[in-house]
């Protein structure tokens, strides 16, 4: 089907999303991609220690705090690039306080990552990858 000018122009001058409008639809589909794998939502933007855990989800028995990065078409990286000293000092700060909130402590908790990529789409961004990286670095260390 071939589209008309007039329409494609139109599309064509329609804002794409900001870094963060891309970073929460990139958390949405990583989340929905982690329930197609077996896991639990339990909680999404979680605020504490001056970081922020962007999933929190179960595995089983396994807590899982989950680090998303979402990249567009033409990025340099797959997203995991991006998570330097710096955020994973944070997440780790972050993780340990959501811990110790717990009143009981789970026996086995990791910290994942999922990356999204995003290609550009006639209508908003389309998910072009989802590469999901399990115990990405210690939360103890």
């Amino acid at each position: 089907m071939r589209i008309p000018r007039s329409i494609r122009e139109w599309l064509s001058t329609r804002r794409r999303p900001g870094a963060r409008a891309l970073g929460r639809l990139g958390e949405r589909h990583a989340a929905r991609y982690l329930a197609r794998n077996g896991l639990e939502l339990l909680a999404s933007n979680v605020h504490l220690a001056g970081g922020e855990i962007d999933l929190v989800v179960r595995q089983g028995r396994t807590l899982v705090f989950v680090e998303v990065k979402s990249t567009s078409e033409g990025s340099w990286s797959r997203g995991f690039e991006r998570i330097d000293a710096a955020k994973r000092r944070s997440l780790r700060r972050a993780c340990r306080a959501y811990l110790q909130s717990l009143s009981r402590r789970p026996r086995t908790y990791r910290l994942d990552a999922v990356s999204v990529r995003f290609t550009a789409g006639l209508l908003g961004p389309r998910v072009r990858e989802i590469l999901w990286e399990k115990g990405f670095f210690p939360i103890d260390e």
